[in-house]
């Protein structure tokens, strides 16, 4: 079996790593090309996007740690606004015609890079280890 390789914290803090890799070279990318407000757009996108999936991961672990059918205040208040807090902050920054629209919406998908990029990690890790059967 490979549970060595699936310990959930650890993965977790590997994914965030690979988010964070993935939004530094992708802005770093575009700066590079000289596209400051693109590179912004995908700045605040990727933040807003990493942002999301930590206080997901959390509500999740609260979850799941939960020892009665109460569920703390902050936990059930983060998981019914989070999706009206992006589309507000989306809509004001459509609306007030300082960035890019395109580029937020990339950032917005860094999680699923980072996502993606430990899941290959994974199963490079399950392809090296050696079963015993």
């Amino acid at each position: 079996m490979i549970a060595e390789t699936t310990d959930l914290p650890k993965t977790e803090s590997r994914m965030l790593r690979w988010m964070m890799v993935l939004a530094v070279v992708g802005v770093a990318a575009i700066l590079a090309k000289g596209r400051w407000q693109v590179g912004t757009g995908f700045a605040v996108g990727a933040a807003l996007g990493v942002l999301n999936f930590h206080w997901l991961w959390q509500t999740g672990n609260v979850l799941l740690g939960a020892q009665s059918a109460h569920v703390p205040f902050k936990t059930a208040f983060l998981m019914v606004a989070r999706y009206p807090l992006a589309f507000g902050a989306l809509a004001l920054l459509y609306f007030s015609g300082r960035l890019p629209l395109l580029p937020v919406i990339a950032g917005l998908l860094i999680p699923g890079g980072g996502v993606l990029v430990e899941s290959l990690f994974l199963i490079g890790a399950g392809l090296g280890h050696k079963q015993t059967a």
